[in-house]
């Protein structure tokens, strides 16, 4: 019997609505950025941004609690998942391809690397129902996403790639946190501190900082949603709702991320999605929902 089974009914509301937010963070997250983008700071400014802020407000902590009982080697494996090397996947494959491809193709391969794994991994098999729920998130997704998807040429094949492969390292982070029932502001913590010890030293010695060439509105507005925001709180939730929920389930509010991004394009890019895309929301909102109302 799945582990959503096991828990009380309250709980599992709870655990869903962290995932929800979570999802809206991301969501989000390709949004405000590419109009960070648009402005002055760069996407590596932004990603330095993201964890010095992050690994800053959250250093005391891992100073005082260390690694507790993940010790280094799961902390390593966290934050490739979900720290500096999955968001520079997702930074470098922009080059390449456009935004809305990320939005489509991360989530998508986080899911079915999260069920696959759930499944032979964790022996969490899921039910024939949960699975056609996500068959039908991913739908909605890719309905989601489509006008951009086809919008291809050039090397955006190589994006595409890099976008698939960091959606598997957010796959890998999903079945870890449930496998180690790791403690989600602990794996926060870790995977901040850790990626800014990684990326700060790299960023400023090799890179091009322009965070100093930018007005202090953009580094305010940048550093509190990618810092705050993206990097702990989206990640704190999601990291809860999956210990509660297991990697399949909770691997599902990914496949909302490319809907509401569509949706607040509209209201930070005017970006008026279309008919098909308008469909894929409501399909993949529809898909959320009946997997999460299913019981045996």
């Amino acid at each position: 019997m799945s582990s959503v089974h096991a828990v009380d009914r309250k709980t599992l509301y709870v655990a869903v609505c962290f995932g929800l937010l979570s999802a809206f963070i991301w969501g989000a997250w390709p949004v405000l950025s590419r109009f960070g983008v648009q402005k002055t700071l760069s996407a590596y400014d932004i990603a330095a941004l993201r964890f010095m802020v992050a690994g800053l407000i959250l250093l005391p902590f891992v100073l005082k609690k260390g690694t507790g009982t993940l010790g280094l080697p799961k902390t390593l494996v966290l934050t490739v998942g979900q720290g500096i090397p999955h968001v520079l996947l997702g930074i470098i494959g922009l080059a390449y391809a456009p935004a809305g491809h990320a939005g489509v193709l991360i989530p998508s391969a986080m899911i079915a690397v999260s069920t696959l794994g759930g499944w032979f991994i964790l022996r969490d098999r899921p039910e024939k129902a949960v699975l056609i729920g996500i068959l039908v998130v991913m739908a909605g997704a890719a309905l989601s996403g489509w006008r951009s998807m086809t919008d291809s040429g050039g090397q955006v094949w190589l994006g595409d790639l890099l976008f698939i492969a960091a959606g598997a390292l957010w796959g890998g982070y999903t079945i870890a946190s449930r496998a180690w029932d790791v403690d989600a502001f602990q794996a926060t913590a870790l995977v901040s501190v850790v990626s800014m010890l990684l990326y700060l030293p790299l960023y400023v010695l090799w890179g091009t900082p322009g965070i100093l060439a930018a007005p202090l509105s953009e580094i305010v507005f940048q550093g509190l949603f990618q810092g705050v925001f993206a990097a702990i709180v989206a990640l704190l939730f999601y990291t809860k709702a999956v210990t509660v929920l297991g990697a399949t389930r909770g691997s599902i509010f990914g496949g909302l991320v490319p809907c509401i991004a569509s949706v607040l394009g509209i209201f930070v890019l005017s970006e008026v999605p279309s008919t098909l895309e308008v469909v894929g929301v409501i399909l993949a909102s529809a898909g959320m929902i009946y997997v999460f109302g299913y019981r045996k």
